[in-house]
C-alpha cells in the first residue's frame, strides 16, 4: 500500500501540476492501461520474474505496487485538479520547490483521496487471489488468506458450515477497515469542486 501511494500521488501530481509536452498523450496512454486485460500480461510477467528469481517469494506482488497504476492516478489527478494553483503559486513565493509543495501543501489537502486509495488497495490486495496463486504456488507457508481459502475449501467440500465460517473471517478485516475510515472513504470518493 505504501508503495502505491507513493508512486500514484507523485504520478497523479506531476500530471495535475506540471505543463510538459506531450502531458495528454501520455495520460491517454496511462488511462488506456486500464483496458487493457490482466491475462494478456501474465505470460509476458511470469516470465520476467521467473528470470528475475522472483517466482516463490512475495517480491512479484510488492515491487510492481512502487509502480503507479492508472486507476489510482486518475483519481488522485482529478482530486488534486480541484486545489487552487493559486496555493502553488504562494508556496513558490515563499521559496518552496515542487516536491516541498506537493509535501507542505498539496498532501495535506489531499488526504481524503489518499485515504480512498489506501483503502481500494488494501482490499483489491486481500482480494487478491490470482496473482499469489500462480506466483506462491509452490510455497505453502508464504500464501495469502484468500489462497489458503480455496485449498481449505478443496479439503472441507463436505462441510459447507465451516466454508462459510473460514469466508466469514475473511470478511473481517476489509469490513472493519471500511468502517473505521468510511468518512475518509467516501468523502475521498465525491471528487467535485462544488464545496470550493
Amino acid at each position: 500500500m505504501i508503495g502505491t501511494l507513493i508512486s500514484c500521488t507523485l504520478v497523479a501530481y506531476g500530471f495535475a501540476r506540471f505543463r510538459f509536452r506531450g502531458k495528454g498523450l501520455l495520460f491517454t496512454l496511462l488511462i488506456a492501461t486500464i483496458f487493457l486485460p490482466a491475462a494478456v500480461t501474465v505470460i509476458p510477467t511470469y516470465t520476467i520474474f521467473v528470470k528475475l528469481g522472483w517466482v516463490g517469494t512475495w517480491l512479484p506482488l510488492l515491487v510492481p505496487a512502487f509502480f503507479a497504476n492508472a486507476y489510482d492516478v486518475f483519481l488522485l489527478r482529478q482530486y488534486l485538479l480541484t486545489i487552487p494553483r493559486e496555493m502553488d503559486e504562494a508556496a513558490a513565493i515563499d521559496g518552496a520547490g515542487p516536491f516541498r509543495t506537493l509535501l507542505s501543501v498539496i498532501v495535506p489537502q489531499a488526504w481524503p483521496v489518499i485515504g480512498a486509495v489506501g483503502i481500494f488497495h488494501i482490499v483489491y490486495s486481500w482480494n487478491d487471489f490470482f496473482g499469489p496463486l500462480i506466483y506462491l504456488s509452490s510455497k505453502e507457508k508464504l500464501q495469502p488468506l484468500a489462497v489458503g481459502l480455496s485449498r481449505f475449501n478443496g479439503v472441507h467440500y463436505r462441510n459447507p458450515a465451516l466454508i462459510q465460517a473460514g469466508t466469514l473471517m475473511t470478511l473481517i478485516v476489509p469490513v472493519l477497515i471500511f468502517l473505521i475510515f468510511q468518512r475518509v472513504f467516501t468523502r475521498g470518493i465525491v471528487i467535485t469542486g462544488v464545496e470550493k
